[in-house]
């Protein structure tokens, strides 16, 4: 059996925004993780083969433990990603800094009112302060720009941020969670022929699973719970994956246990042939999945993998204050 390699814990479903193509902030009972749990599920997600854990709510930084979940991600060896909405991360900057390896600032357009909008709140002026608090902390984020058939033109004015800043902007298409892809595919058009930029990085296979139609049942290349564990707030490990929560199995301290349930090998041996399955493109389950699809979908998702790294690593880094 192949090993996980990525970790998504929802460590919190509480949000502080109201953003239009996400309904995580209107789930209730609102829960967060407890920093028992994470730290015993941390070690042994890394037992178990995952490299990388995504920290992710809701608005992970509304966790007042999100620091310490960091150390500990540290401590068990996996890299760390956080994606926040920036409300709260200028006075949070100092307490996180050394801890994020992949930071991701979410902006959706080049003006406050097309940005708040989206975002159902008003964070734009927040984020761009953001920017100026993490680069003093000598943490750099990447842009996560989330494009649809409304901002895809505002995309022109992040990137001269991004650039200005020496900042990776990160072109996601939005997805659906049931059925097809609902975005136009002249707006993929203009994001394949922005995404030729220095400093942007677009996931082309991403594209290429939605011009296929997405995920089929009948012929499944979805990795989700293969590819990925996802815990939820209470402790739970989720199948097959969080949009679409056909089990939960409770940890209670043994997540190496909860990997070999009768609920997880059926989410194995289900994978990508559920009913909620057919047409499936969300995106972060599939780009894990891409690691185990030799062929065009791997070598699409290397090749933009490549770029970020050349560039992030290679070119800006080099610009970078030191510490």
């Amino acid at each position: 059996m192949k090993k996980p390699i990525l970790l998504h814990y929802y460590i919190t479903n509480r949000c502080n925004a109201r953003c239009a193509f996400c309904d995580i902030w209107k789930e209730q009972p609102k829960a967060d993780a407890l920093l028992s749990d994470v730290a015993a599920n941390l070690r042994q997600a890394r037992a178990a083969g995952c490299r990388f854990v995504d920290f992710t709510g809701g608005e992970p930084l509304l966790h007042p433990d999100l620091p310490e979940f960091l150390r500990q991600a540290k401590k068990a060896g996996l890299m760390t990603s956080v994606t926040t909405n920036c409300l709260l991360f200028e006075e949070r900057a100092g307490e996180l800094a050394g801890l994020i390896d992949l930071p991701h600032f979410s902006i959706d357009a080049d003006s406050a009112e097309l940005h708040d909008k989206i975002r159902g709140c008003k964070s734009y002026d927040r984020v761009l302060r953001s920017i100026d608090a993490a680069i003093a902390n000598h943490i750099y984020p990447d842009l996560l720009f989330t494009y649809t058939e409304e901002n895809i033109d505002a995309a022109e004015g992040v990137w001269r941020l991004a650039k200005d800043k020496r900042l990776i902007l990160i072109l996601d298409p939005v997805f659906a969670i049931w059925g097809p892809d609902k975005v136009a595919p002249g707006v993929h058009r203009k994001a394949m022929e922005f995404a030729k930029r220095r400093g942007v990085y677009l996931n082309r296979a991403h594209l290429l699973l939605r011009g296929k139609g997405g995920n089929r049942t009948r012929d499944p290349i979805c990795r989700a719970a293969t590819s990925t564990i996802v815990i939820t707030p209470d402790d739970s490990l989720t199948l097959p994956c969080y949009h679409h929560r056909c089990a939960a199995v409770k940890i209670n301290g043994n997540l190496t246990q909860a990997l070999k349930s009768a609920e997880r090998l059926d989410a194995l041996n289900k994978e990508g042939r559920y009913a909620f399955c057919e047409a499936c493109h969300i995106n972060c389950y599939f780009d894990p999945s891409y690691q185990s699809m030799p062929g065009r979908f791997l070598w699409e998702s290397m090749k933009g993998k490549a770029k970020y790294a050349l560039t992030k690593y290679l070119l800006y880094r080099r610009t970078w204050p030191k510490i």
